[in-house]
């Protein structure tokens, strides 16, 4: 009998212990799988961090510098196109691992949480991150980069990224809906959860990929699919940015090298100055800081190498030579992916070229449009400099040309974007940076340095596809 009840007796603690084990076993404070939203936030602040970096990322030395908005004073090896290779190397890595790996897993997370919204909003952030790459270095790793089983993905060429990118663009729109899933507004630091500027964002983002090749390939019917759906930005308002806080580490790049960091280097370059004032612009007042004099002075790009810098017998000076303005040292001034503004004047450029319906007539609408956005954003009214005979135009050429100056001038403090531009349009006319180690504004960076080692066939593939992994090695728009 007793062996009979010390049976049952294990049988029900047996039981008993059983019912409900996971549950009792697991932590709440410690998930298994995050919510698909928390992988929002994070890839979107590093994304900002590497397009606005200006000495560790694509904004600034390598990005504005480059455009020639700004310029240097001393430390200046990048302006003369002596890339730091760390710097590329770490740009590469964070765009692949934060932004771009993290956006695909908040993808199969959603997917399995039945958010459809944050899949698309993860397609978005994948493709603008593939984008940025692919016109960083040209053929990228893409159709196999997220997959985790192939070690060493292979370089896909820039046509192919960028169809890619395309594709998941009008993906995203599709597929964002009342219905698709909240997005936690504190997770989105683009736009709060608002479904809608999402949609916004796809489409003008598409707009500006289709617009980099369009040179290569007819691109006419999506654009003005895209002009007639309008379902792209309309405002400042739908500008696709990060807010800033007042302090590091969670200010600015901006304000944490040049003002926090007192890397006082960093000046206005003389072709912005000029331009501005032949334009009597009252944006320069607010681009630049009046030198020790009280005057806004740049200086050109370059230098540095035979002529020592600083230099005071050219009055290339800490003290002469303009910094940047305050508003732009502002810890919380905004880190943009896209602005109503460039979308505007990529339309003015469109309508002009004949891409879209409209011509020059529609252009300067569009134009106008675009100089009224970058007013208000530096806080300015654009009315009578509109009214400027030197302003409009009239003509195809005149407007080809006063597009492209415009949307530099736009660009100030988005490098990345000034310099791409720039690449593809070559407006305005600059020359190459004095005493620099090559005879051109570069087209490209350098592959990272750990390819070679750890991909060495594909990343042979993908520099033979340009002609040789070179600052100069051209991309396929260009």
């Amino acid at each position: 009998m007793k062996k009979i009840l010390y049976v049952l007796f294990s049988l029900i603690m047996i039981t008993g212990c059983d019912k409900d084990f996971e549950e009792l076993n697991t932590d709440p404070n410690n998930p298994v799988a995050l919510p698909a939203h928390l992988l929002l936030g994070g890839s979107q602040r590093v994304y900002s961090n590497v397009l606005y970096g200006v000495l560790g990322g694509a904004g600034g030395d390598m990005g504005a510098v480059w455009a020639q908005t700004w310029t240097k004073v001393q430390y200046n090896d990048e302006e003369r196109y002596v890339p730091r290779r760390g710097v590329i190397d770490n740009i590469w890595d964070n765009i692949y691992s934060d932004v771009i790996s993290e956006a695909n897993a908040m993808y199969f997370q959603a997917e399995a949480e039945g958010n459809t919204n944050l899949q698309a909003i993860s397609l978005i952030m994948q493709a603008s991150g593939y984008q940025f790459l692919t016109e960083l270095y040209g053929p990228i790793p893409f159709t196999e980069a997220m997959s985790s089983d192939i070690l060493k993905p292979v370089y896909d060429d820039e046509a192919t990224v960028y169809e890619g990118v395309i594709d998941m663009y009008t993906q995203a729109a599709g597929m964002l809906s009342a219905e698709g899933g909240e997005v936690t507004a504190s997770s989105d630091l683009y736009y709060g959860g608002d479904i809608n500027k999402w949609r916004k964002l796809a489409n003008s983002l598409k707009f500006r990929a289709l617009m980099r090749i369009s040179s290569t390939r007819d691109v006419s019917s999506e654009l003005q699919a895209l002009i007639n759906n309008g379902q792209m930005f309309t405002s400042n308002a739908d500008n696709a940015q990060v807010s800033y806080l007042p302090n590091q580490p969670d200010a600015n790049p901006i304000y944490e090298l040049i003002d926090f960091g007192s890397r006082l280097e960093y000046k206005v370059n003389s072709a912005l100055v000029e331009m501005m004032e032949s334009l009597n612009d009252p944006r320069l007042e607010v681009y630049a800081a009046p030198n020790a004099d009280g005057d806004i002075v740049g200086k050109p790009a370059g230098y540095g190498n035979q002529t020592t810098l600083p230099n005071e017998a050219l009055g290339y000076t800490y003290a002469n030579i303009s910094g940047l303005g305050e508003f732009y040292l502002n810890p919380e001034l905004p880190g943009t992916l896209m602005s109503y503004a460039q979308l505007s004047f990529l339309k003015a450029e469109a309508a002009n070229e004949g891409y879209i319906s409209g011509g020059t007539a529609q252009a300067l609408t569009y134009y106008n449009e675009g100089i009224e956005a970058s007013f208000q954003f530096n806080g300015l009214n654009a009315t009578n400099y509109l009214t400027q005979s030197n302003v409009s135009f009239s003509t195809q050429a005149d407007a080809r040309v006063k597009i492209g100056n415009q949307l530099w001038l736009a660009l100030f403090d988005q490098g990345f974007e000034a310099w791409t531009e720039w690449r593809r349009t070559k407006i305005p006319a600059l020359d190459p940076a004095a005493e620099a180690a090559i005879n051109q504004i570069p087209s490209r960076y350098y592959y990272p340095t750990t390819e070679v080692s750890l991909n060495k066939d594909n990343y042979d593939s993908g520099a033979q596809r340009l002609g040789g992994d070179e600052l100069t090695s051209p991309l396929f728009w260009q």
